[in-house]
């Protein structure tokens, strides 16, 4: 069995389990019994659509959709402190005129952190990271009368997993920064991709009928939350790698801002824009942006 199939049907039993955990309200929890658990879950459909009829100037009828799922999990205690987020989406659009769906979003990823409390604003730390993505992804060409696809990803191809040793400073809910001088970082991929590779090509710096790429850097990590007015909520997400095996000079860094307007319990409009540069993947920076409404559902 390969790789990725294994892992598939394994990163999907438990995405599964943490979703059939409660399907209630979205909403922050305590447990009276243990009060320093606590969980917060979210689900969200952000929606966009486009109609055109007898338009002069031009378009193309399109709807899209992406299904967003936020579920953390965290522990306060005494000398300890844990926590786990993940964070999922999927979207997809049909446009007129083209009988396949074209992927829009697809993002998975797992963060949890454990602390050991100091005196200090400073406090030890270790944290884990797993990145991939939920479905397959196809690059279309034209060639003469047809659209020809091919594959170049797919679950778990690749995956990024980074385990660190450090130090971490939070303030609550609103703030946190980690600081690892210490990471190992793990780039996983199914062998189909990298088996017709010639030498010198890499796919996401695995080389040629390789699975996997180890490498041994830093990482910093931010995120913070800030209410900027009233149901106006700015969030920020911000980490930067650095490998010291192999041009540590090169820094990877993924930024993603996000501006949250709460119209009710229900509906949000959400404008979301992503920074990614990794040089195993694009020497080249990456950007994506998302607009849209969002219709919270029960969970």
């Amino acid at each position: 069995m390969r790789l990725s199939s294994l892992l598939s049907k394994s990163f999907f039993l438990l995405w599964v389990s943490c979703l059939t955990v409660e399907t209630l309200q979205a909403q922050t929890e305590e447990n009276d019994t243990l009060p320093r658990w606590k969980h917060e879950r979210k689900l969200g459909v952000l929606l966009n659509q486009s109609s055109f009829n007898n338009w002069l100037a031009g378009g193309t009828n399109n709807f899209s959709g992406t299904l967003n799922i936020d579920y953390i999990l965290a522990f306060n205690g005494e000398k300890w402190s844990w926590s786990t987020t993940l964070d999922a989406a999927l979207g997809y659009a049909k446009t007129q005129g083209n009988s396949d769906l074209v992927k829009t979003e697809d993002q998975l990823e797992i963060d949890a952190i454990l602390q050991r409390k100091t005196k200090s604003a400073w406090n030890f730390s270790s944290s884990f990271n797993l990145k991939t993505q939920n479905a397959p992804a196809f690059l279309y060409v034209q060639e003469g009368n047809e659209i020809v696809k091919s594959k170049t990803s797919a679950f778990f191809s690749p995956a990024y997993m980074r385990l660190g040793i450090g130090i971490a400073h939070d303030k609550g809910d609103t703030f946190s920064l980690q600081f690892n001088p210490l990471t190992a970082r793990l780039i996983v991929v199914d062998r189909s991709f990298t088996r017709q590779l010639t030498q010198g090509e890499t796919f996401f710096g695995v080389a040629p009928d390789k699975t996997s790429r180890w490498e041994a850097g830093a990482t910093f990590a931010l995120q913070s939350k800030i209410e900027l007015i009233k149901n106006v909520l700015l969030s920020t997400r911000l980490s930067l790698i650095t490998n010291y095996l192999d041009e540590f000079q090169n820094v990877d860094f993924d930024y993603t801002g996000s501006l949250n307007m709460k119209v009710n319990d229900y509906l949000s409009a959400l404008f979301e824009i992503q920074l990614l540069y990794d040089d195993n993947a694009l020497a080249d920076l990456q950007t994506r942006q998302v607009f849209g409404l969002v219709i919270a559902l029960p969970f």
